[in-house]
């Protein structure tokens, strides 16, 4: 059945909206016709148990295996009040129907049914045909003319009436819907289904005393003033609610709560509520809320919300809150908040003031004031903690600490983490697990023994080192950082350019004493294990200390090369020789 409707579709230029879990699309039919119409066809097809209603380019199919009849008892009256009352029976059994819905579509009156069928209508202000549809939930909406004692001063079509496909009952189903929709309401839109109509305006009391009576579902207002609150079909132009607004389909342009907006399909616009704004379609529209706002599509405008906002899908724009920001899928935009998540991937600014956590990629800025945390950056993480990276960062990563399983960008922190590094990690202590970590044992010109830990990746390196000197009047120990480069030059011979600082100890820590260096050495590898490395050095040493303590030395006096103008300044060249331990 569905290659089928498929088929009628492409030839007919039109698309059919119906529900796959009540129509038989998986079924087998077989069907040899000519010269038949649509509805002729789906006759056949459907074996009469479906009705049609057309609505622009798509065709309404509507499960209805029944038939009613609608009994008209009384039918008089004149253009100012006309009452007719009758009873709607099963067309088989002749069995009374009860909460079936009766309205006349264009003066937006209606009744329903009671427990024997019968009802009663007063229509006013006439000037046009009246005709009652009767629908009720799987039987076959009937329509009734009415002519005989109605005198017509003004005919016209009413261009507001339309038929609208998908889910209409998504509003009722909420627990807000359920308790404040009236029981007839939820009857008209059972049987009425997808008729809408428009009207330039609608005033209400609470959602059962309105303008439009228990037809107010099916209605879409121009304006609509709510004293405590309503429910209709959308609004077209504005909406005014002291406490709250319902609306079964969309709301354009503007709509104002003084507790909570409640939409079931789509808003454009602005929309504001004092507590709560929750949306079941898209909103593309300035949304403001005092407690949060739900939207269960995508977003795309300006949202705020006081504790949160959440979006199932995108969201284009900018969500603020003083408490939570989620998101179901991308965000590409700006997001502030005390928490923000992600569920798929970030393309603008996200602001946390505890954090962010984005469970795809990011690639724009994360700004974090304890942690970030995606599976793979592009971008900037910026954090006063932590940055966590499950996958690839090939972004850079600014934080105390901060771990990415694969580096590919750069990492500035006191504690750098990876499982492989093919970036650049500046920090206290870098380590790569399956990356560039290497002890070094040497002596040099100022202190006879050495050690640095080297931890990073061959393009930049970072080295903590510590280093003393024992002899007595010369004795120094130093500590300090430093950054290097492996430059391959043949298969087991490399040049080690590196760059470092230390704090050198000469009896007090009462005075600044810093050795800068810039070393040369040639690396050459034993085995897979071991290396020797030797080279030249360039020594800046800045003291503020002239005094002995002790058997402390002071290394200016050691070693003087070069002079500068300034005398807490010594200069000389140097040479470094040690073992590598790979």
């Amino acid at each position: 059945m569905s290659a089928v409707l498929a088929m009628i579709e492409e030839k007919g230029g039109f698309r059919f909206s119906y529900n796959s879990n009540i129509l038989p699309v998986d079924s087998l039919i077989s069907i040899r016709e000519n010269n038949l119409n649509i509805a002729e066809t789906l006759d056949k097809i459907l074996n009469h148990r479906f009705e049609y209603r057309q609505s622009g380019n798509f065709v309404i199919i509507r499960y209805a295996p029944l038939e009613l009849v609608l009994l008209v008892n009384e039918s008089v009256g004149d253009p100012e009040l006309y009452t007719i009352t009758g009873q709607v029976v099963d067309k088989q059994t002749n069995k009374p129907i009860q909460d079936a819905s009766i309205y006349e579509r264009n003066l937006l009156v209606s009744e329903i049914s009671d427990g024997n069928g019968y009802f009663s209508m007063r229509l006013k202000n006439i000037t046009q045909p009246i005709s009652l549809t009767v629908s009720k939930e799987n039987y076959k909406s009937t329509v009734t003319h009415f002519l005989a004692e109605v005198n017509i001063t003004n005919r016209k079509e009413n261009s507001g009436e339309r038929f609208i496909g998908g889910n209409l009952g998504d509003v009722e189903n909420t627990w807000l819907g359920n308790a404040l929709v009236t029981a007839q309401q939820k009857i008209q839109s059972i049987n009425i289904g997808g008729f809408i109509s428009k009207a330039p305006f609608q005033f209400s009391l609470i959602p059962g005393l309105n303008s439009h009576g228990s037809l107010s579902g099916q209605v879409v207002n121009k304006f609509s003033l709510n004293v405590i609150g309503a429910y209709s079909a959308g609004v077209d132009g504005g909406e005014i609610g002291f406490i709250f607004n319902i609306n079964k389909s969309n709301v354009q342009y503007f709509q104002f709560a003084g507790a909570f907006n409640l939409v079931g399909g789509n808003v454009r616009g602005v929309q504001i509520a004092g507590f709560f704004n929750d949306v079941i379609g898209d909103v593309r529209a300035a949304e403001v809320a005092l407690a949060y706002n739900r939207v269960g599509k995508s977003f795309e405008g300006f949202q705020v919300g006081g504790i949160y906002n959440h979006v199932n899908q995108d969201v284009k724009g900018i969500q603020l809150s003083l408490g939570l920001n989620t998101i179901g899928g991308t965000l590409k935009g700006w997001q502030t908040g005390a928490l923000n998540l992600v569920n798929k991937e970030t393309k603008g600014v996200q602001i946390g003031v505890g954090g962010n956590i984005v469970a795809g990629r990011t690639s724009g800025i994360q700004i974090g004031g304890i942690a970030n945390i995606n599976k793979e950056s592009s971008g900037i993480n910026l954090a006063v903690l932590t940055n966590f990276t499950g996958q690839t960062a090939s972004g850079l990563q600014i934080g105390a600490i901060n771990y990415a399983k694969n580096l590919k960008g750069a990492q500035v922190g006191i504690l750098n983490v990876s499982n492989e590094n093919d970036g650049y990690s500046i920090g206290l202590i870098n380590i790569a697990l399956k990356g560039y970590h290497k002890f070094s044992f040497s002596t040099n010109e100022s202190t006879n023994f050495n050690i640095a830990y080297k931890g990073g990746s061959k393009r930049l390196y970072n080295m903590l080192m510590f280093g003393t000197n024992k002899k007595s009047a010369e004795k120094i120990y130093t500590g300090g950082l430093g950054f290097g480069k492996e430059m391959k030059l043949f298969k087991s011979v490399s040049l080690n350019p590196e760059i470092s600082s230390q704090y050198v100890y000469q009896g007090s820590w009462d005075y600044l004493n810093l050795l800068n260096k810039f070393e040369l050495p040639i690396n050459i590898r034993i085995n897979k294990w071991l290396a020797i490395q030797g080279g030249p050095s360039v020594n800046v040493y800045y003291t503020k200390q002239n005094t002995k303590i002790g058997e402390f030395g002071l290394l200016q006096e050691k070693h003087k090369d070069f002079s500068f103008n300034n005398s807490r300044y010594t200069g000389w060249l140097g040479w470094n020789v040690g073992l590598v331990v790979l």
